[in-house]
């Protein structure tokens, strides 16, 4: 294990457990008697959401069990498709923890995305008393099975609740993480997760029953289901870890209308922001999460894009939504806002400080619905480029390690500005514009 240590805190309570009534898991195989008992058991229980297609994810499920068989010889192991379309899994078999022929069992989840089919798969691994069970994404896998082992071990052996993998990234991917999600989660609930929002995630059953306990969980928005499974561990005082697994096997592909991007990531972490409230105003600073693996980035890094096009959509924002902004930013934030110079665009720069009440701000704003709220997150866009332009523009000339060391500046800074976003949540009428 390298990096920081465990966080301290025990795991997920386990008081009495009352279990509600849930909408059945629906399994498209049909388990013969004499085989029941040997299926109900297994170690782990791994989901591949059929998205973007149900072919794809089939294969990259067979992948999957052929590693756990490799990883996990001695042990009985599960390997599903999620799946919102049950036209999808009308071919017979058996439901076997070692798969039967290479056609792998289809579960009906709500939806074919990571969000929609996680508390399908949370709902399958408690009902077969499963240790754990996991959400990958459909893509390419290394053939040596080293990789699952990593992933799975810690809340397999390591008494871990829940484990987030995490792939070595690019000085400019992922800035949505980079510049919000990940300093505003760190400030909010304590802990220093790198990439707490994603499309694969590892549980274990002391964290599902929490889960399955929590109906807004299991009606997440899409996009939030493991957003909302992160923060509900981290306030059961669940341990948390992250795995360092090397570059991602296949590259995301960017999200063509970063408004809707902002609009969905944001609607999910200011939801939990609200109904968090009681805890994250009562945590000061942060602490390191365990962490396994070495982060490496990428063999070819990708070239930093141009500021100019990220400045000129700042300054057409500020000309036309200045108005709008006013309110939710105090004066005082939008003179700032005023102040920074536009030319050149190579020496944009947003500071710190201003960057995190902004975004704190937009909290507030989306809480006491300063308007339609869709509206209101969408609007941040440009703010967003702004950032962005000023982001790139300093670490364009850094090596990775340099960058990172940046990144953890900007989060420092977040972590000092919390007293402004426990007034303003607190008194937002004191703080009006």
């Amino acid at each position: 294990m390298t990096g920081a240590r465990p966080a301290p805190g025990g795991a997920c309570a386990r008081s009495e457990i009352r279990r509600p009534a849930r909408k059945p898991v629906t399994l498209w195989r049909v388990l013969e008697p004499s085989q029941a008992e040997s299926a109900l058991a297994p170690q782990v229980v791994v989901g591949v959401p059929a998205d973007p297609d149900l072919l794809g994810a089939s294969e990259a499920a067979v992948a999957v069990q052929a590693g756990l068989r490799q990883a996990y010889a001695d042990q009985r192991t599960l390997a599903v498709v999620l799946s919102s379309d049950p036209r999808g899994a009308t071919a017979p078999g058996d439901l076997l923890p070692s798969g039967a022929g290479n056609e792998p069992p289809v579960v009906l989840a709500a939806s074919n995305s990571p969000a929609g089919a996680l508390p399908a798969l949370v709902e399958l691994a408690n009902n077969l008393g499963a240790p754990a069970c996991a959400l990958l994404a459909p893509m390419p896998r290394p053939a040596e099975a080293g990789w699952l082992r990593a992933l799975l071990d810690p809340v397999l052996s390591g008494g871990f609740d829940l484990v987030a993998p995490a792939y070595a990234r690019g000085r400019f991917d992922g800035v949505l993480v980079t510049g919000i999600v990940y300093p505003l989660t760190r400030s909010l609930f304590g802990y220093r997760l790198r990439q707490p929002i994603g499309s694969e995630i590892v549980v274990s059953a002391r964290l599902g029953e929490v889960l399955l306990r929590d109906d807004a969980w299991r009606n997440a928005t899409p996009g939030g289901g493991d957003l909302w499974a992160i923060t509900l561990a981290i306030a059961g005082d669940g341990r948390i870890a992250q795995v360092y697994l090397g570059p991602r096997p296949r590259r995301r592909a960017q999200p063509s209308d970063v408004s809707s991007a902002l609009a969905q990531v944001l609607a999910t972490v200011f939801r939990e922001m609200e109904q968090l409230a009681h805890r994250w105003m009562r945590v000061r600073g942060s602490q390191p999460v365990a962490t396994f693996g070495e982060e490496r980035p990428p063999d070819e890094p990708a070239p930093p894009p141009e500021p100019g096009p990220l400045v000129s959509a700042f300054a057409l924002g500020w000309q036309d939504l200045r108005r709008l902004w006013s309110e939710v930013l105090p004066p005082q934030t939008l003179l700032a806002l005023q102040r920074i110079p536009r030319e050149p665009a190579e020496a944009f720069r947003m500071p710190d400080w201003l960057w995190a009440r902004i975004v704190y701000d937009f909290a507030v704003g989306w809480r006491v619905k300063a308007m339609d709220r869709e509206q209101l997150l969408r609007s941040l866009t440009p703010l967003y480029l702004g950032w962005v332009a000023g982001f790139v523009n300093e670490v364009a000339p850094l090596t990775p390690p340099e960058a990172e060391a940046r990144v953890e500046q900007l989060c420092a800074v977040f972590e000092a500005e919390k007293p402004y976003i426990i007034s303003r949540w607190r008194w937002p009428d004191r703080f009006s514009p």
